[in-house]
């Protein structure tokens, strides 16, 4: 029974780590790790630089929309554009 632990830890050691024991580092847990970091670290790069940008004194952009807003009068329809100009 001495033998049983040592290779139930080997087989284990074999699962994690298996295919970067067979050169292909990319599929082992460590590199699974450090692909899963660098993912969210690219992620959360991006998210900040838009933040920045929009907080670098650009006026936020208006959109043309088909509606007007609650401060919007729209002159002509209640003849008041020479009042208003």
């Amino acid at each position: 029974m001495k033998g049983y632990r040592l290779w139930v830890i080997a087989a284990l050691a074999f699962m994690t780590n298996g295919s970067s024991l067979l050169g292909q580092s990319l599929g082992s847990a460590g590199g699974l790790a450090r692909a899963i970091e660098a993912n969210h670290s690219i992620a959360h790069n991006i998210e900040r630089a838009n933040a920045l940008g929009l907080l670098a004194g650009n006026p936020p952009v208006k959109t043309p929309s088909s509606f007007l807003g609650p401060f919007e009068v729209d002159c002509s329809a209640i003849g008041m554009c020479a009042v208003l100009a």
